[in-house]
């Protein structure tokens, strides 16, 4: 069968979770150095940065601040995995880092929200 342009072709995709192309300010803190950045891609497994070389080794830790909050910021921790020509990859050492975020956002507004995590029964309501 011939291909065209218009024909639908299966792309090979190796990664385990969907990304989206983003652009979010944050702060890159890895030993004593902190470095600005620009998350341009995420998944909830990780995330790809540009920014200025970190000289991190792979699995160093490495805290991501958003910068959108003038007083206290969030942050997200991961793990660093390599250089990239614009900045590195990292991978989310949460094992759900959008809703530990969450509750670190709710935190802001009342510190009464628990900052625990527990693991329910399956149990449908």
């Amino acid at each position: 069968m011939e291909t065209d342009d218009f024909t639908l072709r299966e792309i090979t995709n190796a990664r385990a979770a969907t990304r989206y192309v983003v652009s979010i300010p944050v702060a890159l803190q890895i030993r004593d150095k902190r470095v600005e950045a620009r998350i341009v891609d995420i998944s909830e497994t990780g995330a790809k940065l540009e920014c200025a070389s970190l000289g991190a080794n792979p699995n160093e830790p490495v805290q991501i601040e958003m910068l959108w909050f003038e007083d206290e910021r969030p942050s997200m921790l991961a793990r660093f995995v390599r250089e990239t020509s614009a900045g590195c990859g990292v991978q989310f050492t949460d094992p759900c880092p959008f809703l530990r975020l969450f509750v670190k956002l709710a935190r802001l507004h009342d510190d009464r929200v628990s900052d625990c995590f527990h693991v329910l029964g399956s149990q449908r309501f």
